[in-house]
């Protein structure tokens, strides 16, 4: 900013100091953003691996599990009273130290084969729901949270073939249930494949390191 000669010593006022700065500023951000494309917002369209790639091996797995609910819905009163005679056989082998009476597990016997069947029905909805949310909605959250759920699935599936004894009773089951466990891990890792990462947006979630560095440890 420049005075008449008259004024070239006058002291600026604080109005002319605050105009000066704001131009610096203006400047240097302009300066700053040059040769810089701008940035893409758009995420563009979901990858391959989730469209196409999990859906088709997700489908495999609801299929199979499909098929386990279709079984244990029509034979849940024989595997019920299956499940009641073995529990029992087994508190009779152990003979003087059996601590609990046969009578105890009539009611165990028969809930548990219907609580599974809820809990396979309720995991392939909310699976659904997820891996269609992480496409639609652009969501990390979800994938990861429908990775979960797949891991409890996981764990579901031989230790309910183990318990309901399929091997003995039903060996076509255990088939459908590997299929289906199978399917369940390849589905998975479609969602953790490098293309479905960079499409998702970035985690917010804060590293340790980063925590003690904001908190000055570091």
């Amino acid at each position: 900013m420049t005075y008449p000669d008259d004024e070239s010593d006058r002291t600026p006022t604080q109005a002319e100091l605050d105009a000066m700065d704001l131009a610096a500023l203006t400047r240097s951000s302009t300066e700053s953003h040059v040769g810089y494309p701008a940035r893409q917002t758009a995420e563009g369209p979901p990858p391959a691996a989730l469209v196409r790639d999990a859906w088709v091996f997700w489908w495999i797995a609801a299929a199979a599990g499909i098929a386990s609910a279709v079984y244990l819905l029509l034979n849940i009163g024989s595997i019920s009273d299956s499940l009641q005679q073995r529990l029992v056989d087994d508190i009779a082998s152990e003979g003087p130290n059996a601590k609990a009476p046969a009578d105890q597990f009539n009611g165990l016997a028969h809930f548990l084969p219907p609580f599974m069947l809820v809990v396979l029905i309720v995991l392939l909805v909310l699976q659904y729901v997820l891996l269609r949310a992480t496409g639609v909605h652009h969501s990390r959250n979800s994938r990861n949270i429908f990775l979960a759920l797949v891991l409890i699935n996981l764990v579901c599936i031989p230790t309910g073939m183990d318990l309901l004894q399929f091997a003995k009773d039903a060996p076509t089951m255990v088939i459908v249930g590997w299929i289906q466990f199978g399917a369940l891990i390849l589905a998975a890792l479609c969602t953790l494949r490098p293309s479905l990462g960079r499409w998702l947006p970035p985690s917010r979630g804060l590293s340790p390191v980063k925590a003690m560095r904001r908190d000055g440890s570091l």
